[in-house]
């Protein structure tokens, strides 16, 4: 499968709390695996939660490799790659060609504080990586001082990915609207129903809130709930029951993300609860029908 194709399909979406590591299986580098990257990447926790570094040899492999390769570059949270050179063939240094490959499909699906490269050489880098920002460090001479230079390096990643997803976060905040911001404080609560449209009153009361409900969709803020139908969902199912109270929309990680940012900005986690709710009940959704949906 080519990669362009399966992230098609399956677009890169980091979720397991893993590092890929791209580097050489020869002899001369099982020692760094085992002293300097491993026990650096395992060093780091997130939410108490140690890192796993993953490479595609430690496993039974029943698919294709390349297959296990793109899921290992598209899910893992971080991408580390060791480029360093297996020696010289004449006058030019010799690099592993499915390190490489690996790295330049991080490069080209992730983004660019998510992906780690390190070398123990100071042999001459090919054009296309000359420019990237590659750590040195020296495994088989300072197998602690190592560690702590890979265990810094993946910190640092992680920091730049929080403070890029924190823009990101803020940017959603900018771009809501009232009807969007509504549907937030709704869809906390649980998930929101999809729109029922009959008739013109029903194409009225909803004209605020069908298009609020597609820009949360398309921001990624809410995804589609749908219902998983079985034998016995549909035997005890209402020919009459409207189809869509079988879909549903729900808050997304980014999506809760997005409402405490606004929350934070709109001052709301200073105020008294008490205070909160007494006002939340003389509000109403402008256009909202009776009952809503």
């Amino acid at each position: 499968m080519y990669p362009a194709n399966f992230f098609s399909v399956f677009p890169a979406f980091p979720r397991e709390n893993k590092v890929f590591v791209a580097m050489s299986f020869a002899p001369q580098f099982t020692k760094r695996w085992e002293q300097v990257i491993s026990p650096g990447i395992q060093r780091i926790e997130i939410n108490g939660e140690q890192l796993q570094p993953v490479r595609v040899d430690q496993r039974n492999i029943s698919d294709s490799i390349l297959t296990e390769i793109l899921t290992g570059v598209g899910r893992c949270r971080l991408v580390f790659g060791d480029i360093t050179s297996m020696g010289m063939l004449g006058p030019r240094p010799m690099r592993n060609d499915n390190v490489l490959y690996e790295v330049g499909i991080a490069h080209a699906t992730r983004r660019p504080e998510e992906v780690i490269l390190f070398r123990s050489d100071n042999d001459h880098l090919m054009f296309d990586v000359a420019n990237v920002r590659v750590n040195h460090y020296d495994p088989d001479g300072d197998p602690a001082g190592a560690r702590d230079a890979v265990a810094k390096a993946l910190l640092e990643s992680l920091k730049e990915v929080d403070l890029t997803r924190n823009l990101a976060v803020q940017r959603a905040v900018d771009a809501l609207d009232f009807a969007s911001w509504r549907l937030l404080q709704e869809a906390a609560a649980g998930p929101l129903g999809s729109p029922m449209i009959r008739t013109m009153g029903d194409v009225m009361g909803q004209v605020y809130r069908v298009p609020a409900i597609q820009r949360l969709l398309e921001a990624g803020i809410l995804a589609a709930k749908m219902t998983v139908f079985t034998n016995d969902l549909i035997s005890q199912m209402d020919p009459n029951t409207p189809l869509e109270n079988l879909y549903k929309y729900e808050l997304t990680p980014f999506g809760q993300a997005v409402l405490k940012a606004a929350a934070v900005r709109m001052g709301i986690g200073k105020l008294d609860p008490g205070l909160i709710a007494k006002f939340a009940e003389g509000v109403s959704e402008p256009n909202k029908p009776e009952g809503g949906c």
